[in-house]
Formats: structure tokens, sequence, C-alpha cells
């Protein structure tokens, strides 16, 4: 296994690494495309044979509707696709304003959905392709929630992420028109296909998707203002716990720890040192927020120990709190993940952490006051969930020093905010003082423990 890693190593150095093109299909593992170039080529000939037959029938091929009155959107991935998809959802609306507009989500991307004013309905499907860990039962899963969604009768059904899995519940719940990519197998599926464009920012994918069936992008959101409402409640909500904090008028800073895949989170303790930065140059209140099971990475970064404005709340807040609460922040910090493109999708100015897995322009936030910082890597992009090299040289060659940069470079550039006027922080050439001071913070919370 060393010896693989050293070849790999070795070549990686020796000059930048070619992703291998991947002709029609979006996939990048050759198996995958391989597979379903078998499966659309049989398919397109069963398909042509049944709508031959059925064209001979006495009532003929269903006709499409080109005015929907329920539209499925099918949307089971990751966090940071949903928050995308919720922007453009307003633009539907707009489109088919009489329409029934429901969601067949996921249980860590459903609240997107349930905040948005569009959804009529949501479905949420526990087990599915991406469900982490334990997924045994998604391919009965698929057949299951297609036939289910069978008797509700749409008129148009849309795969946003293109795959075959859900393309085929598009088409087992009998919707007239079926909307989906070119890219990812079980074309014969659709009744509409968009062309995918490799690398194009996933909103404007989004977007080129609708124009299918004549949606018109949201000027609005192609100026990359804000769509997403986190609503009274959860505000309310954020606001009584940030009561409890101290000073009101001390600036609130929301740290994301966590990362969906080991190969996007950013080491303990680079997030401890700018926790140290933060609290010293801005004189700040530290939120750090993660799922439930990254407590012990919490704890990791501080130590267990008591840190001095500083907040875990790993765990504590549901999807839409956690939209309040960064937007209630002066700047959001974290890996490439959801809460990021939350932070975009409320307005939060944001330090977003990119490992080498993906490609920066497609998949960075989209935001106005959105700063990407990453350390390039010839192995870039990797599509890995785990890095295999011990180093993780991608995340890190991230440095708290540049994390800090970025913060004050932000802070400034923000209107409305008072800046505090320390420039950037260089212990090479700035006064010795406050690099004394960053110590003694970071030793003031060890003897709090």
């Amino acid at each position: 296994m060393k010896r693989s890693f050293d070849r790999a190593r070795q070549g990686s150095q020796a000059g930048p690494r070619r992703c291998q093109p991947t002709g029609r299909y979006r996939y990048v593992r050759i198996r995958w495309r391989l597979l379903f170039a078998l499966i659309d080529s049989v398919g397109c000939q069963l398909w042509r044979i049944g709508s031959a037959i059925g064209a001979a029938l006495p009532w003929g091929p269903r006709s499409q509707a080109d005015d929907p009155r329920s539209i499925l959107l099918v949307q089971l991935d990751h966090l940071g696709d949903a928050v995308l998809t919720a922007g453009v959802l307003p633009a539907l609306r707009r489109r088919f304003p009489r329409a029934r507009i429901e969601v067949l989500a996921a249980p860590w991307n459903h609240q997107v959905f349930a905040a948005c004013p569009e959804v009529d309905r949501l479905h949420v499907s526990r087990i599915n392709r991406f469900t982490r860990g334990f997924r045994a039962g998604w391919i009965a899963a698929t057949f299951w929630w297609g036939w289910k969604l069978r008797r509700e009768r749409f008129d148009l059904a849309i795969d946003v992420r293109g795959e075959f899995p859900l393309a085929l519940i598009l088409w087992l719940a009998g919707a007239h028109r079926r909307l989906g990519w070119d890219c990812g197998g079980g074309g014969f599926l659709l009744t509409d296909r968009a062309h995918y464009v490799p690398g194009r920012p996933e909103i404007e994918s989004r977007l080129a998707l609708l124009a299918e069936v004549g949606v018109e992008p949201d000027p609005g959101l192609m100026c990359r203002e804000p769509w997403f409402d986190a609503g009274p409640d959860a505000r309310r909500c954020i606001d009584d716990l940030l009561d409890g904090l101290g000073k009101p008028s001390q600036p609130l800073f929301v740290l994301h720890i966590g990362a969906g895949t080991q190969a996007k989170r950013w080491q303990a303790e680079r997030w401890r040192e700018l926790l140290g930065r933060i609290i010293v140059e801005h004189n700040a209140k530290v939120v750090l927020i993660g799922a439930g099971d990254e407590r012990p990475w919490a704890a990791a970064i501080t130590g267990g120990l008591a840190w001095p404005g500083a907040h875990d709340w790993t765990g504590r807040l549901n999807l839409v709190e956690t939209a309040a609460l960064i937007e209630r922040a002066c700047v959001f910090v974290g890996a490439d993940s959801g809460p990021a493109h939350l932070a975009a999708a409320v307005g939060t100015p944001a330090v977003v952490l990119f490992s080498g897995t993906n490609r920066v322009n497609q998949w960075r936030p989209w935001g106005r006051r959105v700063v990407v910082l990453r350390h390039d890597v010839a192995c870039s992009p990797c599509h890995r969930q785990t890095c295999p090299w011990m180093e993780h040289p991608c995340m890190s060659g991230l440095t708290a020093l540049a994390v800090s940069r970025a913060i004050q470079a932000l802070r400034a550039s923000s209107p409305g905010t008072k800046h505090a006027g320390l420039g950037d922080f260089d212990p090479a050439t700035d006064p010795p003082g406050r690099e004394a001071v960053l110590r003694t913070t970071i030793s003031s919370a060890r003897n709090l423990g």
C-alpha cells in the first residue's frame, strides 16, 4: 500500500495531473461510464420497441403537459446541492404559478425545502443511495418511491442531479414530462434532456436545466443576492441563545469545524490557532457549529478547555437555526460543505476552505462576499472521500494566518462594518506584543481548563 502511494506521489510531483475526459457521462470512474453506456445502449433499443408498440395501441402515447399543474423535484443528495436548488425555486414558481410543487428530499436536506414557500408538499426518503454508513435497501427504496409517487400523477418531474436511479424514479412515477441531464445514464427514460457542461457553476447548471421548460433566470439570483430565509421562529430562537453570550456589541464569528468527508477537513491545530487569532484580533465571540457526531472534533480543537469568548454549539441547532445563526454573524468560516452554501444564501461574508477534491469554479458558494482559499496540489481534483497522504497537503497548505488575512479583508470591505484597522497579521513584521497576546490567550484557555 505504501509503495503504491509513493508511486502516485512521484507521478503527481512530475507535473499536473490531467483529469480523464468524461465524454458523454459525468462520472469520474471509467467503470461507471462503461456501465451506463451499456445500459443506455440496451435501454434505447428496448425503448424504441416499446414506443412502437405503444403507438400502435388504440389510446396511443401519452401527451406531454405544456402547462403542468403538478411538479415533482427530486433532490436526494447533499445539503449544499439542496441550498443551491432552493435558489432557483422562485423562478420555477413564477413560470408555473398555478402548479403544485412537491419535492422528494433526504433527511439531511429536507429542512431546506421545508423552509421554501414555493414547496407545497415534501416527501422524505430516509433510505437512498446517498445515505452514509449503512445503505442496504436503497435499490428497493428507489422502486418503492417510484411506485408510491405514481398515484400523484405528476405532469412534470425534474431530476436536478442527473443519475440513473433518479431518472428511474421519474419514469416509475409516471410523470408526463421527465426532465434531467444527458450525462448520468438513463437518458432514454426522460422526455426532456439538458446538455451538461463540465465545470460550470452549479447554480447556472440548474438554471440551464429549467430553461428546457421555459423558466427564466431570477435577476437577483444571477447577481448573487441572498435567497434563503430562515424564518422568524429560527431567528427568535437564535436571538434568545445569543443573549447569554456576552456583550451584544462584540462581533460574532461562526466557525463550521466539520466537513462532509475526511478529505475536506481542516486540521484541529489550524482551527485552534485561528480561534485564538479571532478572539485576540477582533475581540469577538465565536460559536463553533457542526453535526452532533463532531463534538469530539470540537473538543480536539479546544483541547476540552473553556476558551474565553468561544462557545461549542456542535449538534445543538437544526438546519434553519444554523442558517439564522450564520445570518447574525459578521463572518463565517468553514470547509467546502453545506453550511458554507447556507452562508452565501443568507448573505453573510464567508471564508471557505476548499480541499483538492472538487473544482472551485463549479462548487464554490454562490454569493457576493465569498472568499475561497485553496492550496493547489497536483492531484486535484481527486474526488476522494479520504486523502491517501498522511500530511493531507491540500488542507495542511492552508494556514491560519491566510484565513485571518481573508477575514480582515472581508470585514474591511463589508458595508456598515467597523474595521478594527489591525491590517494583515504577519509574525515576521508585526510588533511582538500582538503575537504575545495571542499566545497568552491560548495559555489562558488551558489554565481555565
